[in-house]
């Protein structure tokens, strides 16, 4: 009865902890990705490195601002959610690599759906 209660507790903390600004800049930042690919491969691969850089950056700024650091491997968010929160972003980013003239569809598309996610997933442990 107790660990679940920490259970609930924890993933509460985790989802609803985050920042606004934290959900908005990582969708911002996903939603570059599918504008690399309209670049030549050497900018392309520079810009992703440079996302990941950012997306690191921003997550260790929303740690601190949460006051939580969960570290690397260990986190209160269950692949369930990691499916909702990742998997249409990622959908319509392979979309996008084979249909090269949608990028820019697809970066409006994969920030509405990143951020969408992030919010409602919030919402969600909010009112558990």
């Amino acid at each position: 009865m107790a660990l679940a209660s920490v259970k609930r507790s924890r993933a509460r903390l985790a989802w609803a902890g985050y920042p606004r600004w934290y959900w908005l800049s990582g969708a911002a930042a996903w939603a570059v990705l599918p504008l690399a690919m309209l670049l030549p491969v050497w900018a392309g691969l520079a810009c992703v490195g440079v996302v990941a850089l950012v997306v690191l950056r921003l997550t260790v700024a929303a740690g601190r601002a949460r006051g939580v650091c969960e570290g690397w491997t260990r986190s209160a968010m269950r692949w369930p959610e990691v499916t909702v929160l990742y998997g249409p972003a990622t959908a319509v980013m392979l979309a996008s690599a084979f249909l090269g003239w949608l990028a820019i569809v697809g970066a409006v598309l994969v920030f509405v759906l990143f951020a969408g996610s992030a919010f409602a997933l919030s919402a969600r442990a909010a009112r558990r």
